[in-house]
């Protein structure tokens, strides 16, 4: 992949970040996804939360319920087979949430492409979370307290920090930002404890 400025990144697509939220893990917080044997080809985008397209009215629902998936873009990779530690070149890394009112909308939109950002130094990360009544719907009590869609990006930003030194990124140098929706999801994020020690920066657009 290239920039438009022609710069070469790498992108690795369809990462998944938690466990498929199904059946009996409806409308329950996020569970880390499965260790997979081998190699997983990383090179193409997962399906986008389950959704009705807003802006054009249609009664179809599309996407699937299968949709914790994040996509990273970077421009470097560590050494092959040097320690990670010992590769201390790591770039400042980028979480995008992206807008749609939690209802619609999805990380790996054309809109929200690397080839911009990635004419400069950093790593991108672009997430997909539950949206709608799959993401957002509350019973105002344990059986479904809500907000599963703002779990879900915690959850990214948790494996951000474990995975991102294997992606050429600093997990102390994380900025969370979005437009719209996701730029209130950055918000809300800011300000709650459960972010402590996974971000350095926030943007509102």
């Amino acid at each position: 992949m290239r920039t438009r400025l022609g710069r070469d990144i790498h992108a690795f697509l369809g990462i998944p970040y938690a466990a498929p939220p199904i059946k009996e893990l409806r409308f329950q917080p996020p569970q880390p996804a499965a260790a997979w044997n081998g190699v997983r080809a990383a090179v193409e985008n997962a399906e986008i939360c389950t959704q009705r397209n807003i802006y054009t009215y249609q009664e179809e629902i599309v996407g699937s319920e299968d949709c914790l998936y994040l996509n990273v873009y970077t421009p470097r990779l560590p050494h092959f087979g040097a320690p990670l530690s010992i590769d201390s070149h790591r770039y400042p890394v980028m979480i995008w949430f992206h807008g749609g009112g939690w209802v619609t909308g999805a990380g790996h939109s054309e809109f929200y492409g690397p080839k911009f950002l990635l004419d400069h130094d950093l790593v991108l990360v672009t997430v997909n979370f539950r949206l709608g009544p799959l993401g957002f719907l509350s019973t105002e009590d344990l059986e479904c307290p809500g907000n599963f869609g703002l779990k879900d990006q915690q959850q990214a930003m948790r494996w951000v920090q474990e995975n991102i030194v294997s992606f050429g990124g600093d997990p102390n140098r994380v900025t969370l930002f979005g437009e719209s929706a996701g730029g209130a999801s950055a918000h809300y994020h800011m300000v709650s404890p459960l972010s402590k020690g996974k971000i350095s920066g926030k943007i509102f657009l």
